[in-house]
């Protein structure tokens, strides 16, 4: 019986005569490599959203026992999963282009399958994105004090990522959301005065081309 997964194994084994006696038990401790292929992108870190080639590389052990013919290939945390099969060539090897647009990060999950039917260990791949906005503000520092009641301050917010048109933003998580278009920079700024003075949260997120919108920052600030 092959094994199932790959790493650290323990064989244990005893003998039973005829009166179903046991023996002591031996134990037998090996390691099974893993036959997960290799997950190689183009460039070290894609960009959020943008196209990227990804490369995979059968196992050698594997391609040599029986050719792998097919990978198959699973995305977790973009803004929708996917699970898809990629044509092997005859070396075994495979590429596919993906845009990753998980907000936060996003992984994928690939195994071979060999002409055979064998079916790989998994391979992991991720990678994290901050695609929360940049907010500044002069007057209103973030984390600090300035300003005070009815001081006009200017916050201007940037992206992080491509392709930001707009920008949503609401203070104190009570006023209605309101939304600005990105200048042909991809910036925007706004004025706002505050009617009472202490501790205020301004929460701001972007909205892509494609209208994906992306994960919110909150700026926190104390009217004097």
């Amino acid at each position: 019986m092959p094994p199932t997964g790959s790493g650290p194994m323990t064989l244990w084994v005893r003998s039973l005569d005829r009166a179903y006696n046991g023996s002591g038990i031996a134990r037998y401790d090996f390691r099974v490599t893993s036959t997960a292929p290799t997950i190689s992108p183009a460039v070290p870190e894609p960009e959020f959203g943008q196209p990227a080639e990804f490369a995979f590389r059968p196992d050698p052990g594997l391609q040599a026992k029986s050719p792998v013919v097919s990978y198959s290939v699973k995305t977790l945390g973009g803004q929708a999963d996917r699970t898809f099969d990629v044509t092997a060539r005859p070396d075994g090897t495979a590429t596919v282009e993906l845009a990753l647009d998980g907000l936060y990060s996003e992984n994928l999950q690939v195994s071979s399958r060999s002409a055979n039917g064998w079916v790989s260990d998994t391979a992991w791949w991720g990678i994290s994105f901050d695609t929360t906005p940049g907010v500044s503000s002069v007057t209103y520092p973030e984390n600090g004090s300035g300003g005070g009641i009815d001081v006009p301050g200017t916050f201007t917010f940037t992206p992080r990522v491509k392709d930001v048109v707009s920008y949503t933003y609401t203070f104190n998580n009570g006023d209605p959301e309101v939304t600005v278009p990105a200048g042909a920079d991809h910036t925007a700024s706004i004025d706002w005065s505050p009617a009472t003075d202490g501790w205020h949260d301004l929460t701001v997120y972007a909205t892509t081309r494609s209208g994906l919108q992306l994960a919110p920052y909150d700026y926190f600030f104390t009217v004097n």
